[in-house]
């Protein structure tokens, strides 16, 4: 039986974020892989945050590590890896704390289909939000980035 394409693009993007965080490490930089557990496009509409972006779920020892890493004004770099497979967006965010050598790599996956609002926010205000939750919903941080055409795959 052939393997889903949606678990087959889910294990190339962890193979990706494992890659490279390797990589970064050699480079010196100190690595936290998260694999988000859920992922998905928010509006303010939505509740959970007041700010339109792409939420994310993250595990418990992960979830601990993020909460002693994170700063607000920290992780002011971003990279975006994204590719489009099955109606699916799969998405590594990997965020730089130059001082610290610190860097978060932020693993998830959104459905295409819901992305239209927040895409319109992103657009009209010129900014696109990480936003990391753990399961319980605890709010453990939101990230700004100026850039928000990085976030959505070519129409």
């Amino acid at each position: 039986m052939a393997e889903d394409p949606r678990t087959e693009g889910w294990l190339a993007l962890l193979d990706e974020m494992e890659a490279l965080a390797a990589a970064l490490e050699t480079e010196g930089w100190e690595p936290l892989t998260i694999p988000a557990g859920d992922a998905s496009a928010v509006t303010p509409a939505h509740g959970a945050t007041d700010r339109h972006g792409y939420a994310y779920v993250i595990p418990g020892s992960a979830a601990q590590t993020f909460e002693n890493w994170f700063e607000p004004e920290r992780f002011p770099r971003t990279e975006i890896h994204r590719a489009v497979h099955a109606g699916q967006l799969f998405l590594l965010t990997v965020l730089f704390d130059p001082p610290t050598e610190r860097t978060i790599l932020l693993a998830g996956v959104l459905d295409r289909s819901s992305l239209g609002e927040c895409r319109r926010l992103a657009h009209e205000t010129g900014s696109m939000y990480s936003h990391v939750f753990r399961v319980d919903g605890t709010h453990l941080g939101s990230f700004e980035h100026d850039d928000p055409e990085l976030f959505f795959p070519d129409e």
